[in-house]
C-alpha cells in the first residue's frame, strides 16, 4: 500500500490539510503522520496528496461555478418564459371581444405578474395596499363575476353620462 492510500487510510487527510495551512514543511507533515499514526509516511507521498488534494479542489470549484451559471441561466430563461406569457394575456386582454374573457385574461395576468414578483422576490407580503386611505386589492382576490358587475356599472355610468 502506497503512503497516499496510508494516508486516506487512516484519514489523516484533514490533518495533513491542517498541517499544510499552517505552512509545515513537507518533512515535518511526514513525520507528523508518521508519529500520529504509526505508519511510515514519506514527504513525497505528502506532495502528492497536496496536489492531488488541489487538483480535486479546483474540480469541485469548477463543478460548483458551473452548476451556479446553470441554474442562473435556467432562472433568466424562467423569467423570461413568464414574461412572453403575461404579454400574451395582456394583448387577450386588450382585445378580447367580451368583457368576461377580457376581465379573465386581466386576471390570469396578474396574478402571473404577482408570481413574477414573488419569485424575483419583490413581494413580502400578501395584504393590499392602501392609497389616498382607501383599501385596494389585488384583483386576483375578486371575483371574475364581481369584476363584470363592476365594468359593466362603470360602462353604464360612463354612458349615462355622455
Amino acid at each position: 500500500m502506497s503512503a497516499v492510500n496510508k494516508i486516506t487510510k487512516y484519514n489523516l487527510e484533514d490533518r495533513v490539510r491542517e498541517l499544510n495551512k499552517n505552512g509545515t514543511s513537507l518533512r515535518n507533515i511526514a513525520d507528523t503522520l508518521s508519529t500520529e499514526s504509526g505508519q511510515k509516511i514519506n514527504k513525497d507521498s505528502v506532495y502528492t496528496f497536496l496536489k492531488s488534494d488541489e487538483k480535486n479542489t479546483v474540480e469541485i470549484i469548477e463543478k460548483k461555478t458551473a452548476l451556479k451559471v446553470a441554474v442562473a441561466e435556467a432562472e433568466i430563461s424562467t423569467i423570461e418564459n413568464r414574461q412572453k406569457i403575461i404579454t400574451g394575456l395582456l394583448c387577450l386582454a386588450e382585445y378580447a371581444e367580451h368583457d368576461r374573457d377580457r376581465i379573465a385574461a386581466y386576471k390570469v395576468a396578474t396574478e402571473a405578474l404577482d408570481s413574477l414578483d414573488k419569485r424575483l422576490g419583490k413581494l413580502s407580503g400578501n395584504q393590499g395596499v392602501t392609497i389616498n386611505n382607501i383599501n385596494a386589492v389585488k384583483l386576483s382576490d375578486i371575483s371574475t363575476d364581481q369584476l363584470l358587475r363592476m365594468a359593466t356599472d362603470a360602462r353604464n355610468a360612463r354612458l349615462s353620462g355622455r
